[in-house]
């Protein structure tokens, strides 16, 4: 039987907000530029506009928290990308209790989005692909365009979730036996080495792989999930993202 610790279920890149003018602005005016900032982060529009929508008091937070940072500075940048990546982690980790219990078409759209982020990620950041398979933090860099996409896509799917399981909460049961076998075999199918697939049972095993090795178990998993029936991929998604 697979594990979830062994499969990233809030790994997050984020990148800087986008930079503000630094000539001397009011404390509303410095709030407005950095909102404006925050929601023109190329290539993470949609995800930033979903977040504001839906968790307005988590996003004012970071607005407050960048507010904080003097815009003028060299290393402005860099501080802006470490204040996103603490509220960021912060953020997930709070919202994913509801992820759990997000409607059937969220939970599908989610997986949907993982799947083609574990795609992506195989293809322009393996080690990183190794490293969320593994349950670990990741940043991308702002450069990888295509990787960046991919997960802000994959995390506005998760905030869509995470607001519909707030607002119209479902409850699914534990995956059984023939669950898992139905996983299993759909694991399989997409031509993993067995070796590959047996190790998901061991954190030791896990954990020996190399980053390429584990990337794949990851892409494996994800595009075993999304394949799912859509009658079966719900409860096994909502597993995948309970906590381990």
């Amino acid at each position: 039987m697979m594990t979830r610790s062994h499969l990233a279920k809030l790994a997050l890149a984020i990148s800087a907000f986008a930079l503000v003018p630094a000539c001397s602005l009011s404390p509303e005016q410095k709030a407005a530029a950095i909102e404006e900032g925050i929601l023109g982060t190329p290539g993470a529009e949609d995800l930033w506009a979903t977040i504001k929508e839906e968790y307005p008091d988590d996003f004012a937070e970071l607005v407050g928290r960048a507010q904080q940072l003097d815009l003028s500075a060299s290393n402005y940048e860099e501080m802006s990308k470490q204040v996103g990546a603490v509220w960021s982690q912060e953020f997930f980790a709070k919202i994913g209790v509801d992820s759990v219990k997000a409607p059937a078409e969220q939970l599908i759209a989610w997986s949907a989005a993982e799947s083609d982020l574990y795609q992506t990620l195989q293809r322009s950041s393996v080690d990183q692909c190794g490293a969320m398979t593994m349950g670990e933090w990741v940043t991308i860099d702002d450069g990888n365009v295509r990787a960046t996409a991919a997960i802000a896509r994959r995390n506005e799917a998760l905030v869509r979730a995470s607001a519909a399981g707030r607002d119209n909460p479902q409850t699914y049961d534990a995956p059984n036996e023939t669950d898992f076998s139905l996983l299993g075999d759909s694991i399989a199918a997409t031509g993993i080495a067995p070796e590959l697939q047996a190790a998901l049972g061991s954190d030791a095993e896990m954990a020996a792989l190399t980053p390429e090795e584990q990337c794949e178990v990851g892409v494996a998993v994800y595009t075993a999930l999304s394949a799912l029936p859509d009658d079966d991929e719900p409860k096994m998604a909502a597993y995948m993202l309970s906590p381990g």
